[in-house]
């Protein structure tokens, strides 16, 4: 085998990812599937850990591997207007994501805060917020903590915090 050929163990090492990663991504096509040599083995290049180390990174920045097969594909176009277009898209819903994590983060603190305040008598305000049916109707006046799901809607933390 020559010195510069790389097998699957060496390539994914080389790459900081998992064979199992190295052959995912060709089943994805996002990188190819050399031929075998003398011996059954198959023998990547260093343009293939380059390729790699392109889909690690990208993942680390948040694009999605449909996001990385179509900045392969415009890399080889050299469409540059594109890319830029793909990179604004996830930078977009990235800060969409943000958004809805820091509503996320603004409900647990409030339910920690309604959890303080409430006496030791009463069930755990925080329990009760992940057990108890967003629908049900509880007595008013109590607190006001809401919780923003995943689509975005809000909906009580739990039955006290639902308004009439």
């Amino acid at each position: 085998m020559p010195t510069r050929a790389f097998t699957i163990r060496k390539i994914a090492d080389a790459a900081g990812v998992g064979v199992e990663a190295v052959r995912y991504y060709q089943r994805r096509g996002l990188l190819h599937e050399p031929q075998r040599v003398a011996g059954g083995f198959r023998e990547y290049s260093a343009d293939d850990v380059q390729r790699l180390r392109f889909i690690k990174r990208a993942q680390e920045l948040g694009f999605s591997l449909d996001d990385v097969a179509e900045l392969v594909s415009l890399s080889a176009e050299r469409d540059q207007v594109h890319v830029r277009e793909v990179t604004r898209r996830r930078a977009a819903e990235i800060r969409e994501r943000i958004g809805r994590l820091e509503a996320m983060a603004s409900a647990l603190e409030g339910l920690v805060s309604c959890c303080a305040r409430a006496p030791q008598s009463q069930a755990c305000p925080i329990i009760a917020a992940l057990t108890t049916d967003p629908v049900a109707e509880a007595p008013a006046g109590g607190p006001q903590v809401r919780l923003r799901t995943a689509s975005g809607a809000e909906r009580p933390a739990h039955a006290d915090a639902v308004e009439h």
